[in-house]
């Protein structure tokens, strides 16, 4: 359900912003500047476990980093893969599983990060810490896991809760993006993301796009992360648009 969502969301994802490419670098920025100050500068190796279309992984290169980007869909892989030569830069890209990383080698990353509210797709406490275990194994011994998050303790449950994303234009084309959240108890919600085109004929076409997430707590991410083994657990409110973890390998 996850990779489904997320391939036929690929081809319109940076329409969700208001400005992709400035998000992407001022999220590149923020992140090369936070991973810094904690001692991982460039040359340093990134592994970006829920890269989508490369949101943080474009951001983070021009840093000098060394990134290798992973996803659950392949259509936002192959989308990465494409923004990726359109810019002449590399990266190590491929379909991975942030539960699993079964392409990721034992200790070959100095720092493991998911971005934009992705390990709330993981709908158990289970889930979430196979993946906390997963990126461990992969960090280096000092290395960081970062991660952002949307703080769910501070969002009121309304049913259904509609969250436009606004009004963009391309190519001659009217894009509206809507998300529904409609929640299954206080724990859980359903996604829908309806995008609708209209040419400059007037023809309309929408498309409904259905996910999952685990509104899961910052507290309990924080709680299966020390489960999993990890350290010097922080919360960052000042770096982006949501909470960022972080949280070190000893």
């Amino acid at each position: 359900m996850i990779a489904s969502f997320y391939d036929e969301l690929a081809p319109f994802y940076h329409l969700l912003y208001g400005d992709w490419e400035a998000a992407s670098a001022q999220q590149g920025r923020a992140l090369a500047g936070l991973l810094g100050r904690h001692g991982i500068g460039p040359g340093a190796h990134v592994l970006d476990a829920a890269c989508g279309i490369g949101t943080q992984t474009l951001g983070l290169l021009p840093y000098g980093y060394h990134v290798s980007a992973s996803d659950i869909s392949p259509g936002a892989v192959g989308r990465l893969n494409e923004e990726l030569l359109q810019r002449g830069l590399k990266a190590q890209v491929r379909v991975d599983d942030m539960r699993t990383l079964l392409e990721s080698e034992d200790a070959s990353a100095d720092a493991v990060m998911a971005c934009d509210n992705s390990v709330p797709h993981l709908l158990t406490d289970g889930e979430l810490l196979q993946a906390f275990h997963s990126a461990y194994r992969c960090l280096r011994p000092g290395g960081m896991l970062l991660l952002s998050v949307r703080d769910y303790a501070a969002i009121e449950r309304q049913n259904p809760d509609v969250r436009p994303y606004g009004l963009r234009y391309e190519n001659g084309d009217r894009f509206l993006a809507t998300q529904v959240w409609e929640w299954d108890g206080d724990t859980h919600y359903d996604l829908r993301v309806y995008l609708t085109h209209e040419s400059p004929a007037g023809e309309c076409r929408t498309q409904v796009l259905k996910s999952r997430y685990h509104a899961v707590t910052i507290d309990q991410l924080l709680t299966l992360m020390h489960a999993a083994g990890f350290v010097d657990l922080r919360r960052h409110d000042d770096v982006l648009f949501q909470p960022v973890l972080t949280a070190r390998k000893p």
